[in-house]
């Protein structure tokens, strides 16, 4: 029995080497004249054309060369090219060589992981901050703003702490990250704050780790290296007793009367962001309810992403009533973005607004002496008010759009002691 299991497993290896194998050599390179596209001179751009068998789909690169027709035919296409033309041959074939030994250097074929590896300037492969240049660049492409500002973020702080332009991979030290993080708590920085900025550089460590361009073992994160700070779940909620009195604070500005409707008007909504708010179409309301689809999980959760339904009450009609655009003015239904922004246009607009909206609120609890809150304690107060009233871990997992229980519990504040005191009473009246 031993024997023949030695025997499976030594097949099985050679069935997975067997098919690495494959996976790598199922992308090709061939050279060819783009005839698409005749320059002044008469020549036609030379470039190089990578085809994946796996998935039926190819991609022209450009090089810096360009031939004629007949030049391209007697060095490249010509079996045994003439004297004069066998430099150029051989020029075409390293360029072909070069492409094709990048391609089998990676471990799985994409034509993302290829033009990260083969379109890299010269001297950069080992520069973190070349790699932060490109995600960054990646980010804003696919409208990702805010993770591109969290990026743009932790290069400058790595920046300011090197002092220096360029920084090698092989820098980053367990050590190096220590001194980083004592950097950052040296000038007013939370643990917090260093875990923000380092989770960016660890995500870039390992796409080099992947694209084979930094060993391994040269991975600065982990036990017995270095552990990046996770971020404190501090609970962030208010009781019933606290919302009442936030409710009836007396604002001395308009923006502080503004800015206390919204963070009702998200707490009302299943503690509902302000993005969401903001971005919220007169196409998602109907008579009795609101439907929207999280914008923070529009990538993670993709086609299984479910609408989250909230049903309308007063506190909504009376905040959309004072508030509120016109329908036939605007296709929003707050006046903060129009329909005329670009990403990173609305991306600012949403900053800006929920900036305005924590500092007017801080100024109204200060004034009325009352807890500090930001819009950020409207979903924990959702939360925890909502199970509080009865509703299950299940349901408010469902209301908060959360992808796992573990998620919801962290935005539960817990039992006060009145509750617990109902409960021990309770119990015994069997």
């Amino acid at each position: 029995m031993q024997l023949l299991a030695n025997r499976l497993l030594l097949l099985a290896n050679h069935l997975q080497a067997k098919n690495m194998s494959n996976r790598q050599a199922t992308a090709t390179v061939s050279v060819t004249l783009d005839r698409r596209r005749q320059k002044k001179d008469g020549t036609f751009p030379l470039k190089l054309y990578v085809w994946d068998s796996m998935t039926k789909e190819g991609k022209f690169y450009g090089t810096k060369l360009s031939l004629s027709e007949r030049d391209f035919h007697s060095a490249w296409e010509t079996v045994k090219p003439r004297r004069e033309f066998q430099p150029l041959k051989q020029r075409l074939q390293a360029l072909q060589t070069e492409a094709q030994a990048t391609v089998d250097t990676l471990e799985h074929f994409t034509f993302e992981a290829y033009e990260r590896k083969a379109l890299m300037p010269v001297g950069e492969a080992q520069n973190v901050f070349w790699h932060y240049d490109q995600r960054i660049a990646k980010l804003k492409a696919a409208k990702r703003i805010g993770t591109a500002d969290s990026y743009q973020c932790s290069a400058k702080a790595l920046q300011a702490f090197s002092g220096k332009s360029t920084l090698q991979f092989s820098a980053i030290t367990p050590q190096f990250l220590e001194n980083f993080e004592t950097y950052m708590a040296n000038n007013g920085r939370s643990l917090t704050t260093v875990g923000i900025y380092l989770r960016p550089l660890r995500a870039i460590f390992n796409d080099a780790i992947a694209d084979k361009l930094v060993n391994p073992d040269h991975y600065p994160f982990g036990r017995r290296k270095y552990v990046v700070p996770a971020s404190k779940n501090t609970k962030k909620a208010l009781s019933g007793a606290q919302l009442r009195q936030l409710m009836d604070a007396k604002p001395t500005t308009d923006e502080q009367a503004r800015a206390r409707d919204f963070f009702f008007f998200s707490f009302a909504s299943n503690g509902m962001n302000m993005k969401d708010i903001v971005l919220l179409r007169w196409e998602q309301l109907e008579a009795d309810r609101l439907t929207f689809l999280r914008e923070k999980t529009k990538r993670t959760k993709k086609d299984g992403r479910t609408p989250v339904t909230v049903f309308l009450n007063d506190t909504h009609h009376d905040i959309i009533k004072r508030h509120g655009n016109p329908p036939a003015k605007s296709p929003y239904v707050f006046p903060i973005v129009d329909e005329g922004m670009d990403a990173e246009q609305q991306h600012r607009a949403v900053k800006g607004f929920t900036r305005y909206v924590n500092q007017h609120l801080e100024k109204l609890c200060t004034a009325n002496k009352l807890q500090v809150v930001s819009t950020y304690w409207a979903r924990h107060s959702f939360a925890t008010i909502a199970v509080l009233k009865g509703a299950s871990m299940e349901f408010m997992r469902e209301s908060l759009d959360h992808s796992d229980m573990k998620t919801t519990l962290n935005y539960f504040a817990g039992f006060g002691d009145e509750a617990k005191k109902k409960m021990a009473q309770a119990v015994m009246d069997f």
